[in-house]
Order: C-alpha cells, then sequence, then structure tokens
C-alpha cells in the first residue's frame, strides 16, 4: 500500500524464489477453493451477472438508518466548521533558478554520481551495522526495532534530494513518491528529508522559462497575458506554475514543463532501474513496473492529453453532480464539494497548460494542531468519495495521489483538483472483479475473496496455504472502512484511520507474499492502488475517524445499476 515505488519492492524482491519455487513445482496441487468456486459458475454474460448483482444488493442500504446521525454531520450543508480557517497568501518562489541537465549525457553522469554515492553510503552504513552488533549483544528492545535496510541512511536521504531536485523528470517524480510513505515503509528521518523534493523542487532559470515561452508561443508571447509573473508559485516534477492574468482579465495558471524533460523519460527510466537494484535486489518483475512508470511519465509530458484529461473529468464531475446518473442515483451528496478548474485551450500547447487559476490550502499543510477534527473529517470525506466514484462510476481515474493535487479553498468550501496527467480508464469487466474482491473483504467472506483474486490475476491457483491466507488478510484490511460487520464486530461507529494502520498491518503481510507469489500483480491495480493507498495515508496523516459504510454501498450501487 505505500505507492508505485512500494509496488516496485513488492514484484521484486520475491522474485528468485519465485522462480525456483514454479520449477520445483510444476505440478503443485490447485488449491481446492479455486477448483470448487469455477467449477460451480455458470457461463453468465458479463450483463447477466450484473443484473443478478443488482437484485441482491438492491437491498444493501436496508440498514443504512443507524449511520445517518453521522453522516448528515459530515454532509453539512453549511460546513461552518471551516470557517475557521481562510485561504493563505500567494508565495512566490523567489530564486534564480537552476538550469535542468538537459541532454542525456549530462543526465547520465547525474545518476552516476548519484548511484556511487549512494553505493558508498549503503556500504558505510553496512559496515557501521556489522561492527556495532559484533561488538555488543542486542538487547530484546533493539531485536523488536524495525530494521530499516541501510540503503535508507539520512546521508542517502540528502544525496537523493539534491540530485532528484536538481534534475526533475522521472528522477523528481521518484522523490516525491518516496517522500508521501509512512513509517511502515521508510525511516521517518529520511522521509522528511525527501519531504523538501516534493515541497521545494528547484525552477528553472528565466533564460530557459523565456526560451520555451517564445517556442510555443512565439516571440512577443507576452503580449498575450496582460500579466505575468515570471517567479513561479510552484515547482514540480516536470514543470513549474506561474500566475498570469489573460486579455480578457481572467486569473490564470500557467504550467510550463521544463526543457528536455519529456526527451529523457526513457534514458531516466533505464538509468534509474541501475539505481533502484541497489535498493530491490530480486529484480524478477521490476521491468514490468519501470515500464509502466515509463508509460504514465510520457502521457505527463503532454499537456494537451492532460488538458483532454482534465476536461473531461470536469465533465464527468458536473454531470454527475447535476443529474441522477440516469439511475436514481444522486452522488451531488458526496461529490458536490469538489471543483475541477477550467482549461483556458488558446493557450494551451503540448509543453504549456493554462487554466484557471483557483487559490486555497493543499492537504499536506492540513496539520491536527491547526485545523479542527470536522474539517479533516470533511477532507477525508471527499476524497474517499472521489476515489470510490473514479472507479465505479466515471471508470476514470486520476492515478497521481500527490497532497499538493487536493487544494481546499475555504472560501468557497470545496476541494480544488489539480494535475491531470497521469490518468487512466478501466474496463468494465476488472472493475466487477475488483469489486466483487472487496465485496467478500466487506461481507468477510475469505473464499470470495480468493475467488476472485484469481479472475483478477492476483493469483495463478496453484499458490500455497501462505499465499492465500496473506492475500485474503490484505483484501479484509483494505475493505475494514467500508465493513458494516467490522463496525460491528469491533463496536465502531467510525473507523480511526490512524489507529488501524492500514499501511503498516498490509506491509506486515508483504515478506509471506514475497516468498510464496507465482506472478506479478495485476497491470491495473499499480496505479489504482497508488491512488487508493494515498488516500488512506491522507486518512490517516489528519488522524480522520469516518464512517465510510455508505460512501461505499452508493458507490458500489451505482456500478451495477448503471448496467
Amino acid at each position: 500500500m505505500g505507492g508505485r515505488l512500494n509496488d516496485l519492492i513488492q514484484v521484486a524482491y520475491g522474485g528468485k524464489n519465485v522462480i525456483l519455487s514454479m520449477m520445483k513445482n510444476k505440478t503443485r496441487q490447485t488449491s481446492s477453493v479455486f477448483i470448487n468456486n469455477l467449477n460451480n459458475k455458470n457461463n453468465k454474460s458479463l450483463k447477466d451477472k450484473f443484473k443478478e448483482e443488482k437484485k441482491i444488493n438492491d437491498n444493501d442500504n436496508d440498514n443504512d438508518d443507524d449511520d445517518n446521525d453521522y453522516d448528515n454531520l459530515i454532509f453539512d450543508e453549511k460546513k461552518d466548521f471551516l470557517n475557521e480557517n481562510k485561504n493563505p497568501e500567494l508565495n512566490y518562489i523567489k530564486s534564480k533558478g537552476y538550469k535542468i541537465p538537459s541532454s542525456q549525457t549530462s543526465r547520465f553522469w547525474e545518476f552516476t554520481k548519484l548511484a556511487v554515492g549512494v553505493g558508498a553510503g549503503f556500504l558505510g552504513e553496512k559496515t557501521k551495522r556489522t561492527i556495532d552488533s559484533s561488538s555488543s549483544s542486542l538487547s530484546s528492545s533493539s531485536m523488536s526495532s524495525k530494521p530499516y535496510s541501510a540503503i535508507f541512511t539520512d546521508t542517502n536521504a540528502e544525496r537523493m534530494a539534491e540530485s532528484f531536485s536538481r534534475m526533475r523528470g522521472a528522477a523528481l517524480k521518484i522523490g516525491q513518491v518516496l517522500s508521501i510513505q509512512d513509517e511502515s515503509f521508510l525511516p521517518p528521518k529520511f522521509v522528511e528529508i525527501l519531504d523538501r523534493v516534493r515541497k521545494n523542487a528547484n525552477p528553472i532559470p528565466l533564460e530557459q522559462l523565456y526560451n520555451t515561452m517564445s517556442i510555443e508561443f512565439g516571440e512577443n508571447w507576452r503580449s498575450k497575458f496582460q500579466l505575468f509573473q515570471d517567479d513561479p508559485i510552484a515547482a514540480a516534477s516536470i514543470g513549474q506554475v506561474h500566475r498570469a492574468i489573460t486579455l480578457d482579465g481572467k486569473e490564470v495558471a500557467v504550467k510550463v514543463q521544463y526543457p528536455g524533460v519529456a526527451d529523457s523519460i526513457t534514458s531516466d527510466i533505464k538509468n534509474l532501474s541501475s539505481l533502484l537494484k541497489m535498493i530491490v535486489p530480486e529484480t524478477a518483475y521490476i521491468e514490468k513496473s519501470l515500464e509502466s512508470a515509463r508509460s504514465e511519465l510520457l502521457l505527463e509530458t503532454d499537456y494537451l492529453n492532460e488538458a483532454s484529461n482534465q476536461l473531461k473529468f470536469k465533465s464527468l464531475l458536473e454531470s454527475s453532480n447535476n443529474s441522477s446518473n440516469n439511475s436514481g442515483s444522486d452522488s451531488s451528496k458526496y461529490l458536490k464539494d469538489l471543483y475541477v478548474p477550467d482549461v483556458i485551450m488558446e493557450l494551451t500547447t503540448k509543453r504549456i497548460l493554462t487554466t484557471e487559476f483557483v487559490h486555497g490550502t493543499s492537504i499536506d499543510k492540513i496539520t491536527i494542531e491547526n485545523y479542527n477534527q470536522e474539517t479533516r473529517d470533511w477532507i477525508s470525506k471527499n476524497i474517499l468519495s472521489l476515489c470510490l466514484a473514479e472507479l465505479f462510476e466515471f471508470n476514470f481515474m486520476q492515478v497521481d495521489p500527490n497532497w499538493t493535487n487536493f487544494v481546499v479553498d475555504f472560501e468557497n468550501k470545496r476541494i480544488n483538483l489539480l494535475d491531470f496527467g497521469a490518468c487512466r480508464n478501466y474496463n468494465s469487466q476488472f472493475l466487477l472483479n475488483y469489486l466483487k474482491s472487496i465485496e467478500g473483504g466487506v461481507n468477510r467472506d475469505v473464499n470470495q475473496i480468493l475467488e476472485y483474486s484469481l479472475k483478477l490475476g492476483y493469483l495463478t491457483g496453484d499458490e500455497n496455504k501462505q499465499m492465500n491466507d496473506a492475500q485474503a488478510k490484505s483484501i479484509l484490511i483494505l475493505s475494514e472502512p467500508f465493513s458494516k460487520l467490522y463496525y460491528k464486530e469491533n463496536n465502531l461507529k467510525t473507523y480511526p484511520f490512524y489507529e488501524k494502520q492500514i499501511a503498516k498491518r498490509i506491509s506486515e503481510l508483504i515478506p509471506t507474499m514475497l516468498k510464496n507469489r507465482l506472478k506479478p500483480p495485476p497491470e491495473e491495480t499499480y496505479s489504482l492502488h497508488r491512488k487508493l493507498s494515498g488516500c488512506y495515508l491522507v486518512c490517516s496523516k489528519l488522524k480522520s475517524n469516518l464512517n465510510a459504510t455508505l460512501i461505499f454501498n452508493h458507490f458500489k450501487n451505482i456500478f451495477y445499476k448503471k448496467f
């Protein structure tokens, strides 16, 4: 559940053992649960299956009245709890900028220096630990502490932060993914240092900025604006954002892509693979993960594609809020506080994206010290609702869970959604099987979880009991926030995300999965679980207490009724 790099590690660590196991056990006994389940299923069409599920689930909300009191608090129309905070003033990045290395040779040299430095840091830490362990016996308390890899030292974090921020592109993207992990995956100090990468990427010098603007808009590019602020308000992995005023008086955000980033993605991923092999020693499936990352990043560098995604998402959200989805199920209750800025197409090219400017506070700056519980619960409710709507209503998901993509606008009492470079569709068959596996977790039905894990492609049917148990347990944990049975069994009215530590508990199952996995996870789940894990991490960070059962039931029923 730790995002893109977790995916890389999860599918890579067990490679050697998996391959050897498959070679030695070609005739492994197939789990009887799969044979029984599959033999008992009729060969029904997808449409028939939807009709059958509709009958089963039409009565699913019979007991929802028990949750309505809490539900009404979270969906309070006035949202007076947001009045305690105001939108912050704009902060411009005052920096002379750092020229981005744009040639493949210069970028290769940067990766080489980083790899050598990280390798030296790893060997130094490994040697230090060996000497320390031989000079003193381990106490029981030290044995119980979490043994982070020797690669994750503070010095290596500083090396990565400096190098990623200088190179931007795919390198910085990986650094940003690392920076939003929790303590179940990386040491807190390591995350703290890399967090600077996410918050303070280096902007490019004015010379490179002006050159890009001239190439895309012509030498008289300033004539297209009443005002264009040279100092950026944000600098990220692929581009930086400037505030501007159009000729007709609109306040806009102009995202300008770093020069050379698009052309360097493929070579960057190749260079990163060498670096990641230092972190991920067994690499049986790493190529698949890196290819997925490469494809996504290439799409993100096409701002015309991002503009199309943003307009599509805006249309889906507005249609959902303004209609009953042609199925009698109105989602406005769940999605009305979400907003997608408009795109200014006449000021958008493949390398420059211009959108409506929105104000607010990104959720990475929302803290438990400065924001009340109602506000934090409201944010988490919206983020979870959005994630489920993307899957089961839109079938179209923005898969980058970077916290700066969600901006709380206290004046308009809404959450602004940003950055639609990484989006994807999911087909109905995949979503049906995925929903059924989650429903198995909601109903605490292990057989159903395993049946649909097989149909999804998580399992081959030849796994041993340890792997099947770990797979089932991971889905049971994943589905806890949506399960009335779990709430009842544990005497809960709301789900305490921070206390339950979903990511940490699932990470404890990973060693068993890595040792016994016979195939990599389905391709679709890399991006899906990156988004879902990001949503759970937001809820945990905000220490939210939510009853998410109604939200899940609503979007589940929409999925079935739609067909």
